[in-house]
């Protein structure tokens, strides 16, 4: 019998099944490429301060009192001087010579470090996102990886600052896929009831590295032996490369049908799954076919009202997300903190994050995503207002703030893959993430420069909140909904019928299947629908953005002002 898609499942979920064995596969590889993400200590350099392992070495027939890791003092007169020559111990073993390292450098020039690493993986974002789509998920993931190896060891031996601040721009450039790449991959590959869960789980190492990657690097000894060892775990990934699958969807939506074929036959076998050994797939009706052959890009985007307005609301969203978290990140991680301020932080966050979970038994997820943003809001301003009331008062504060913020951040990583159709779906989703970059580059400058006063900061904390709690309202929902596949679809996300159904074949009954095939296509009110019909009569699209949001303002004084006219009457 055929089995065809609906308008709640994909045809990987069709013949693979909810979860197996290889869903978890790749849900563990995309998680370790993640990873990846608790390296980048250079995008905060300004908030590290770590010397140690460092030996100044005096200039020939120059005697000294003191050395420090960046300075030397003369015995002479007491003079203090910057020292020219370093030695530098990697991994507590080998000692290399330099006549520069970054973490004797002025503040400026580490501020302007952290700067350069983010516009390096601002374009990275795009530029990953556009190769992905175009030439697939893995071929990206595997150029990352290779980059990535290459250009940390040519940092860790870099002697010049010009040099050193290249290096760092170009690996921004080209290390930047694994940052977002794992989340497109398990979206594509999960099924609605599983998806949410296993963007979570691949997410995770992203999640840990915003609150604990300054901790983490400042316990290192110095940052070329950081580098070394994010590079010696880059050479880690090189087996999971093996393991990393191409997407089925994005090889079926461009038009590689029997390599994803082949591809769903061998994972049926790791989950268990019998088909028969002529296997096909194939679209449901006639539309599908002229849905294969449509030239997509990015540029049609902006064709639909819905498209259009979803893809600016995301990026709004990730720039104001961004800046909120990083000004609020800089102000705490400018002052000492210890272990203990990190464990609260991740006991605010567990405590936070069971509370969404059971909520997102009842509630949507762009509700909670709301919540969240309210809770730190409140919390955040409330952390500028009271900064002078104690430490104990301040410490909850913020902690609470980033603790809810991190889980904000968990919820939007989960649903904006959801938002775009596939055969563009990397990029815009780079451009959400480039976009987010963008918004930290501005808090993280206005928070050093010391821009506004705490009032200032306090105001604006106030609107950021007000404004990404609206913005939230915009996006529609991607509760128990499958993912859109093409770009007309983008624009139907309440009732509608799909315009591309996938039918599998697992049985000797071609008849029977060019039956099915030629009379059954299912919309999502359940109807039945001829070929003919499903291709050319379509439901109108749903609007969102605005229009939206005015509909639930009008219909709530509606109720109001019909409630009190009630109650007058009586």
């Amino acid at each position: 019998m055929s089995i065809i898609g609906t308008v709640y499942e994909d045809v990987t979920t069709d013949v693979l099944g909810q979860m197996g064995a290889w869903q978890w596969m790749v849900t563990i590889v995309s998680t370790a490429l993640m990873t990846s993400t608790m390296f980048i200590q250079f995008e905060d350099m300004f908030l590290l301060k770590y010397t140690s392992d460092i030996v100044c070495i005096p200039p020939n027939g120059y005697e000294c009192s003191k050395t420090s890791a960046c300075h030397i003092i003369s015995i002479n007169n007491s003079e203090q001087l910057q020292c020219n020559t370093w030695n530098v111990r990697l991994m507590g073993m080998v000692w290399i010579r330099k006549n520069w390292v970054i973490t004797c450098d002025h503040d400026g020039n580490l501020l302007s470090t952290a700067m350069v690493c983010r516009l390096g993986v601002m374009f990275g974002y795009v530029g990953y996102g556009l190769i992905a789509d175009c030439f697939g998920r893995k071929k990206a993931i595997v150029l990352d990886v290779c980059a990535n190896i290459v250009l940390r060891l040519a940092i860790v031996f870099s002697d010049s600052e010009s040099w050193f601040k290249l290096l760092v721009f170009i690996r921004s450039l080209l290390g930047s896929a694994n940052s977002y790449m794992g989340l497109v991959l398990i979206s594509e590959v999960a099924s609605n009831r599983w998806r949410s869960r296993l963007s979570l789980i691949v997410a995770s190492p992203r999640l840990i590295a915003s609150v604990c990657m300054v901790p983490l690097a400042q316990s290192i000894p110095n940052s070329e032996t950081f580098t070394i060892i994010a590079c010696l775990y880059d050479v880690l990934l090189m087996c999971f490369l093996r393991w990393t699958p191409e997407s089925p969807q994005w090889l079926l939506f461009n038009n590689k049908i029997s390599q994803a074929e082949n591809m769903l036959y061998t994972a049926a076998k790791k989950n268990r799954k019998r088909l028969c050994s002529d296997f096909k797939i194939r679209p449901v009706n006639n539309r599908a076919y002229y849905c294969l052959d449509e030239n997509q890009t990015c540029m049609e985007v902006l064709s639909t009202h819905n498209t259009r307005v979803l893809t600016l609301v995301a990026i709004l969203f990730w720039i104001l997300k961004c800046n909120s978290w990083s000004m609020l990140y800089a102000t705490v991680y400018n002052q000492e903190q210890s272990y203990y301020f990190l464990l609260k932080i991740l006991c605010f966050s567990g405590i936070i994050g069971c509370l969404a979970v059971v909520l997102s038994l009842k509630w949507k997820l762009r509700h909670l995503l709301m919540l969240n943003i309210f809770l730190a809001g409140v919390c955040e301003v409330a952390f500028l207002i009271f900064s002078q009331a104690g430490d104990t008062i301040t410490s909850l504060l913020y902690s609470f703030a980033l603790a809810a913020r991190i889980i904000a951040f968990a919820i939007i990583l989960i649903i904006t893959p959801r938002f775009f159709a596939i055969n563009i779906r990397a990029t815009l989703l780079g451009c959400c993430q480039a976009a987010g970059q963008l918004g930290a580059i501005v808090g993280y400058l206005v928070t050093t420069t010391k821009l506004m006063n705490t009032v200032a900061m306090a105001l604006l904390g106030v609107v950021l909140t007000v404004i990404l709690m609206i913005l939230c309202l915009i996006f529609p929902d991607v509760d128990n909904r499958e993912m859109p596949d093409v770009l007309q679809d983008m624009d139907y996300f309440c009732e509608l019928s799909k315009p591309l159904r996938w039918a599998t074949q697992k049985t000797h009954s071609p008849s029977r299947e060019e039956v099915e095939l030629r009379t059954h296509s299912f919309g999502s009110r359940g109807r039945a629908l001829s070929s003919r019909s499903a291709s050319l009569a379509r439901a109108p699209a749903q609007p969102i953005g605005f229009t939206t949001l005015w509909r639930i303002v009008s219909n709530t004084v509606r109720r109001y002002c019909n409630a009190l006219l009630c109650k007058n009457k009586k």
